[in-house]
């Protein structure tokens, strides 16, 4: 799996997006939106994170799924950053 997959499978399992959520632009657009708040000197937060995707995917909350996500938004997105610039 790539960054990219794990970024929106996280995704997906913490804020109860639908599967085909969030596609490729909507990703794109979450990233740079959290990496604006970074960019900033902040580390951004579950409620930051919360608002960026319920702003970007329509289908937010929507999807409930079994299991704890204990995955760190922010370690996802420096992980697919760094694979976007590699890449």
């Amino acid at each position: 799996m790539t960054a990219n997959q794990e970024l929106a499978h996280a995704l997906r399992m913490r804020f109860g997006l639908p599967p085909t959520q969030p596609t490729d632009s909507q990703l794109a657009i979450i990233k740079a939106a959290i990496k604006r708040i970074k960019d900033q000197g902040r580390t951004a937060t579950q409620t930051d994170w919360a608002e960026v995707v319920k702003t970007y995917c329509p289908g937010f909350g929507e999807w409930a799924y079994r299991g704890a996500d204990n995955s760190d938004l922010n370690t996802l997105l420096a992980l697919a950053l760094a694979d976007a610039r590699r890449g």
